[in-house]
């Protein structure tokens, strides 16, 4: 399915195009969210070098990135009211809600509207257009310069504005692999898969994508070893299903030190604005995306603004998910085996299904600690993967600035 197929876009000379005032490299969501932002202020140019490439993500948002991208009823493709965690042995915990506490959208289409979006916000959209470099003022494409006192880099983790601008680039990356199989499974659940043919650290997913077909995948730190273990964790549980598509990317975790520069700034999966625990990037750079078109329209001394602003509004939420990141990543599968059976039919358990939130862990943090009566058993739980380190990595996270999202 061709990401952006419907879009017309106006072509670039061969020489020097116009003059605009943002150049926006990347026409994924974040990219698009950020032309939107910047065009009915400022000239706004969007490029998009691939623009029949499938998007390579599940399409899996909480209600807030829902709200945040304003997805329409007709691109959800599922409501998710139940998560499965899936061990060696079996579920080893089930969450199951009365609302729906995450949805399944169609990325294809929703990459289509969000640049349909930015057109009409009065962006040019330029698709088949590779940028190949910038020098302060201008930016280089394979149809000649643009002249942009701001240029936007969109264009993911391995950011090529980023590397032409001297900005850092994202501190780590791990390997996401996904297939989409022809098969049937629940139209409210997702298969969270620990442990077993999964080396610790890795973790596994299993997404209902449209009728009739499922998304399943891994993210992992080891790109060399990630095709088999997916093999083997498709053998194991969706034996005999058919395989209609394959596809990789990176996964940016943690944040640059730096994202902005004077007429430079990055955003999305080339800032590393991801959740630091799932890499699910679509509610971040939503946020970030409106921030960056905002401060972009402003011009190339206001782009210092946006860092600030966006690192306040996210500090909070990616400080607890990296420490939940962590916590994954060093807990073995007889720590991960206790936890889940102290979980188990606990009273926090019924907390998480009833208040459980994707988008905001360290909201969920905080209203956890406004009762008193979860304690006990919360202290039960960090005993059974680390104790005392655990509360004081989740409790560094929530002396982060407050967020806003």
């Amino acid at each position: 399915m061709n990401a952006l197929t419907g879009i017309t876009a106006e072509h670039l000379g061969t020489h020097t195009y116009r003059i605009v005032d943002v150049a926006v490299v990347g026409g994924g969501p974040a990219g698009a969210l950020t032309a939107a932002a910047a065009a009915p202020a400022a000239r706004t140019v969007l490029l998009e070098r691939a623009p029949n490439r499938p998007p390579r993500c599940a399409g899996l948002i909480g209600p807030h990135g829902r709200a945040a991208l304003d997805v329409p009823d007709d691109l959800v493709l599922a409501e998710i009211r139940r998560v499965r965690v899936r061990g060696p042995t079996g579920i080893l915990w089930e969450l199951t809600s009365k609302d729906a506490k995450a949805f399944v959208v169609d990325r294809a289409r929703l990459d289509r509207l969000l640049v349909q979006r930015a057109r009409e916000a009065g962006a040019q959209i330029h698709l088949g257009v590779a940028a190949t470099g910038w020098k302060p003022g201008k930016l280089l494409t394979t149809r000649g310069e643009i002249v942009a006192p701001v240029v936007v880099g969109a264009d993911g983790p391995r950011s090529g504005v980023a590397r032409w601008a001297g900005l850092p680039q994202v501190p780590r990356l791990l390997v996401g692999l996904q297939v989409t199989l022809a098969a049937h499974g629940p139209r409210d659940s997702v298969d969270v898969f620990l442990g077993g043919v999964l080396p610790q650290g890795w973790f596994g997913w299993s997404v209902p994508a449209e009728h009739g077909r499922i998304h399943v995948g891994l993210a992992s730190p080891d790109g060399r070893a990630a095709t088999g273990v997916l093999e083997q964790l498709l053998a194991l549980h969706f034996r005999g299903a058919r395989v209609l598509d394959r596809a990789a990317g990176l996964i940016p975790v943690g944040t640059p030190p730096l994202t902005a520069r004077e007429g430079v700034l990055l955003v999305g999966d080339a800032a590393g604005q991801v959740k630091p625990l799932s890499g699910g990037g679509l509610y971040y750079g939503a946020l970030c995306a409106r921030l960056a078109g905002l401060h972009a329209a402003e011009g190339p001394q206001h782009l210092g603004e946006y860092e600030i602003r966006w690192r306040k509004e996210l500090a909070e939420q990616m400080a607890v998910g990296a420490a939940a990141r962590r916590l994954l990543e060093d807990l073995t599968e007889d720590d991960m085996q206790q936890f889940m059976r102290t979980l188990q039919g606990s009273r926090v358990a019924a907390f998480l299904a009833q208040y459980g939130d994707i988008d905001r862990p360290a909201s969920l943090l905080r209203a956890m600690l406004r009762r008193p009566a979860l304690w006990a058993e919360g202290a039960s739980l960090l005993g059974a993967v680390g104790g005392w380190r655990r509360l004081e990595e989740l409790a560094i996270g929530l002396r982060s600035p407050p967020a806003k999202a």
